[in-house]
């Protein structure tokens, strides 16, 4: 009789170990960031012109339907667009109407939450052939350029 015991609490372990990989293999194993740790990624300014003042800046940049400028050491900086990516850059251009050749100036950007909206932004200008809505999506994310990136450096 203690035999037989032996080999049913054997067989019950072995049973249940063959049963317990089975349900553990049924689930995938997903982790998930619970902080994002962003590196830098290059976005590309859509430069119109880089003036000494802001008068000059403001007569050069009159005709545009939408810029955005900000001022550095070397000037005034007058941008247009902001895209990651670079085939962007001509419909972007040529929803401005611009003849004038335009600057494609490579800065880094770690900002997880404006690289997100870029992305999203750059997908609608990708599917748009409307001037108009590739005029907005640029007008709103220079918005969130200036509020994201240069208000928190």
């Amino acid at each position: 009789m203690k035999k037989s015991s032996i080999l049913c609490v054997l067989g019950a372990i072995i049973i249940g170990i063959l049963i317990g990989k089975y349900i553990y293999g049924q689930y995938k194993e997903e982790t998930k960031s619970v902080f994002n740790y962003s590196k830098d990624e290059v976005v590309y300014l859509l430069q119109y012109g880089v003036y000494s003042t802001e008068e000059n800046m403001i007569e050069n940049a009159k005709n545009l339907k939408n810029y955005f400028y900000y001022k550095e050491n070397d000037g005034y900086h007058v941008l247009i667009g902001i895209t990651k990516n670079k085939k962007l850059k001509q419909k972007i251009v040529d929803s401005y109407k611009i003849k004038d050749n335009i600057y494609m100036k490579g800065v880094k950007v770690n900002n997880q939450e404006f690289l997100n909206l870029l992305e999203q932004y750059d997908s609608l200008v990708e599917s748009s052939d409307d001037k108009d809505t590739i005029i907005t999506s640029q007008k709103q994310i220079l918005s969130k350029y200036e509020e994201l990136i240069l208000e928190s450096e």
